[in-house]
């Protein structure tokens, strides 16, 4: 049953500093940041780092806690999810109902599942879009009502809108969108009528939502991280593993089930190679063991190789040869786009933090039956296809053109991130094989994303002699050829232009395995038939 959504009340609520009068439990939010399982006060600045696994945490929450972050720790244990991967849920007050969020791996559709008495039963199902990110379920109403926090991003939060869905019913309504800070970290239950939405780092605070009242709190803590990051794909995406008092976090053993020393858990493959087969000069590795363990120098590609500390990413087509600029950029997996710079040109080298235009993905896989985030970030980039909460589900689409804005000449910056990978940050070395490789293929050579899967043709068209085929949409990328009358063009990718001196829709288009794929204005074509 898809979900059809109506807006009945749009209110924009402020938020104040919370008291002791409104808010008097002890509640203590127990969260992971880079392999290291804190514990935070609600409503005081206390926060403990401890040396616990964030696995055996998990389980010592249970069962009091109302909220559940895996499947191993849910009711549902042997219950099929129909290959969807479960991402969190909650228990009713009386533990008699159980509702959660499941999500399509590598898709953009969800499922909000109530169960009760051993069985499932689907409240609604729909899909991300540019207008509407995931549900989540955060608590019941007094009616009955279900109450949902929107999000994207499934660690952050950039906006606190609230739903209401009636059970039996096919609407959602939302009751209240509230502008808030970055928030990091995911919503949990403290309390019948009290939820935690997220940490602001840079305010140094965290955020409540009163659901009986629909108002948002803030609260003071002790977690500040670094703003601006030191890499534009540093989300700070912090899990939230359960809602804790102080008596419990006292009666966790002491020395049975401390962190072991960390490093990358073993993962199947999933990334394909972000450029086309042909373009695999990899001049620059990331700042790893692994490269030190291999290379003498994180740059061996350079004409004069050299070190590259703190280096986060691989480098394909740096100095001296180049990336040739307008290459085609491909998504590494099927993803949601959660970032997008695009204001950058080539001169000023130290636009985007010197990273240029860049797009970052958020990717939501299933292992062992749970969403696990992956993020994947293409940087120095001439010209981004892909706008912000796009889900690209044909990665052999291109998603940018590369180029040479920010720093470092024409290449191709490639980073990989992850929360749940025990490691002290959570950006990791795809080439590090020692456990398992994260690309798909051969770990020398990956298999290429256009290579496995080329775009189907959309249509076939033609033109007039003579018109310029460009190396991206619009007029301001350079020439690569002129039309041909004689030539049957197949259009594989549109992009809407809604600005310059031809704006509207512009066809990437292909035509021979000889000549290069290129870009022309659809009106300048004189038929084009559906395919």
């Amino acid at each position: 049953m898809w979900l059809r959504f109506c807006i009945l009340a749009l209110i924009f609520a402020t938020f104040v500093p919370i008291s002791g009068a409104q808010y008097q439990a002890d509640d203590l939010i127990v969260f992971v940041w880079n392999d290291v399982v804190m514990v935070q006060a609600v409503a005081q600045n206390d926060l403990i780092a401890t040396d616990y696994r964030a696995d055996a945490v998990s389980t010592w929450l249970q069962p009091s806690d109302r909220n559940v972050f895996t499947y191993q720790n849910s009711p549902l244990r042997e219950s099929p999810l129909n290959g969807y991967g479960f991402y969190q849920g909650f228990w009713s007050p009386d533990r008699t109902q159980f509702v959660f969020l499941a999500i399509e791996p590598e898709g953009p559709g969800y499922e909000i599942v109530l169960f009760e008495d051993g069985q499932q039963t689907l409240l609604f199902a729909d899909e991300l879009s540019n207008e509407r990110g995931y549900l989540v379920p955060i608590g019941w109403a007094d009616d009955g009502t279900l109450i949902l926090l929107e999000r994207y991003m499934l660690h952050n939060l950039g906006e606190a809108n609230i739903w209401h869905y009636q059970l039996g019913t096919s609407e959602a309504v939302l009751q209240q969108s509230t502008s808030v800070p970055a928030l990091k970290g995911n919503a949990a239950i403290l309390s019948d009528e009290w939820v935690f939405i997220g940490f602001d780092t840079v305010g140094v605070v965290g955020y409540l939502l009163n659901t009986d009242t629909n108002q948002v709190f803030w609260f003071q803590t002790a977690l500040a991280l670094q703003d601006p990051p030191a890499s534009v794909f540093e989300t700070y995406p912090i899990q939230v593993i359960g809602i804790t008092h102080a008596e419990a976090v006292a009666s966790w053993p002491d020395d049975t089930v401390v962190n072991p020393p960390s490093g990358p858990n073993s993962v199947s493959g999933f990334l394909y190679w972000p450029l086309p087969d042909y373009a695999r000069s990899v001049t620059c590795y990331p700042d790893s063991e692994w490269t030190d363990l291999n290379y003498a120098l994180e740059c061996p590609g350079l004409a004069q190789p050299r070190a590259y500390e703190g280096h986060e990413g691989t480098d394909v087509g740096g100095k001296p040869a180049g990336l040739p600029v307008g290459t085609n950029v491909y998504a590494a997996s099927p993803g949601l786009v959660v970032k997008v710079n695009s204001s950058c040109v080539s001169d000023d080298t130290s636009c985007g933090d010197a990273y240029g235009n860049y797009v970052l993905m958020e990717h939501a896989r299933v292992v062992d039956h749970n969403i696990v985030v992956w993020y994947t970030g293409y940087a120095h980039l001439q010209a981004s296809l892909v706008g912000l909460y796009d889900f690209v589900s044909e990665i052999g689409q291109p998603i940018a053109l590369s180029g040479d804005t920010g720093l470092g000449g024409a290449h191709l910056h490639f980073e990989v991130r992850s929360p749940s990978q025990p490691v002290p940050t959570n950006w990791l070395d795809p080439w590090d094989t020692r456990q398992s490789s994260l690309w798909i293929g051969d770990t020398v050579r990956p298999q290429a994303a256009d290579e496995d899967f080329p775009p189907p043709t959309r249509m076939v068209c033609e033109t007039i002699d003579g018109n310029n085929i460009r190396s991206g949409p619009g007029t301001n990328f350079d020439i690569v050829t002129k039309s041909s009358s004689d030539i049957r063009y197949e259009v594989f990718q549109i992009q809407t232009i809604v600005a310059g001196e031809t704006p509207g829709d512009w066809y990437h288009i292909r035509w021979s395995d000889s000549e290069p794929a290129g870009w022309i204005w659809s009106d300048l074509m004189t038929i084009c038939i559906d395919m």
